[in-house]
């Protein structure tokens, strides 16, 4: 890739440095030579003080730049630096990537998460485990309350890493699953109707394949429709920034709106929406509304804490 292909995503932090021909950083306790490419590297803007960067500040800035921007140009070539010549960097990957698995975590977390796990899948871009995690870590993602302004681009990345695992397999199941479910919340009903289908014909279990058809019947039955659930998502990220913004008579109305005339809150019931509600509703000054949406979200989860806090703070 030509140097003039390459964009500097964070220049405030980063400068791109291209080795000379036949440049070499010294690695491991006999400082074996690993020929550096003839790529621009990013590396810390300090670590260019005397014009050439050590070789710990190589490895430091294509780390550090890959963990912030795995989808950058040239990432393959990073990956495949860090691989050679600083493979303790992937290993500190790998370690973070099981230490955030092992808890659960904000999204913010998962985001990090995440993206370790596609920086090890650069290295090992068949590795079918990695794309099932990818696949399904950003589906989950995408249906975080607190994501629902960044669900769209979670569910692409979704379908991106499930796509790749049907290039392995054309029958693999979790693939099939993830992008049927992927099309349904995008409104495409003929897409999730046929993957459902291709799942079905090899599911042996009786009860499953008997889900899987019901799906496969109500796509059928069912006109696209108005608003894809990806926009009803995205509609109550927007109540969010209002009430955040403090205009919580708009927050309400379009709640209410999504509540009484759209499909997420029949098809997914949820507290976090309710609680959502309640709240703007107290804010704009209906008490009484307030306390009915709050005592829907209890209903749906007893233990709800923010439900329960502003319950508390009437």
């Amino acid at each position: 890739m030509p140097l003039s292909a390459i964009d500097n995503l964070a220049p405030d932090r980063f400068v791109f440095w291209r080795p000379a021909a036949g440049s070499t950083v010294a690695v491991g306790a006999e400082s074996q030579p690993v020929e550096l490419p003839d790529f621009p590297l990013p590396v810390h803007c300090e670590a260019l003080g005397d014009g050439v960067p050590s070789d710990a500040a190589i490895g430091q800035g294509v780390y550090d730049y890959l963990r912030q921007f795995p989808d950058c140009a040239g990432n393959v070539e990073y990956a495949r630096l860090l691989r050679e010549a600083y493979p303790h960097f992937l290993a500190d990957l790998a370690a973070h990537a099981v230490m955030l698995d092992a808890k659960q975590v904000e999204p913010a977390y998962v985001v990090r998460k995440l993206t370790c796990l596609k920086i090890l899948r650069l290295i090992e871009p068949q590795n079918r485990g990695l794309l099932r995690q990818l696949s399904s870590g950003y589906f989950k993602l995408a249906l975080e309350f607190a994501e629902f302004a960044r669900a769209r681009q979670h569910l692409r990345e979704a379908m991106r890493f499930g796509q790749d695992l049907l290039v392995l397999d054309p029958d693999d199941p979790q693939a099939l699953s993830l992008l049927a479910e992927v099309d349904y919340w995008f409104g495409d009903l003929p897409g999730a109707s046929a993957k459902w289908q291709r799942l079905a014909a090899q599911v042996d279990d009786a009860g499953l394949q008997a889900r899987i058809k019901a799906r496969v019947a109500a796509c059928a039955g069912s006109e696209p429709p108005e608003h894809p659930l990806i926009e009803e998502l995205e509609a109550i990220a927007e109540a969010m920034q209002l009430q955040a913004a403090g205009d919580a008579e708009r927050a309400t109305s379009l709640l209410e709106q999504i509540e009484e005339q759209w499909q997420l809150p029949k098809l997914f019931p949820s507290a976090d929406f309710y609680c959502l509600l309640g709240q703007c509703r107290l804010a704009a000054g209906d008490q009484s509304g307030a306390v009915v949406a709050l005592h829907k979200a209890l209903a749906l989860e007893p233990d709800h804490a923010s439900t329960l806090k502003t319950l508390d703070s009437m």
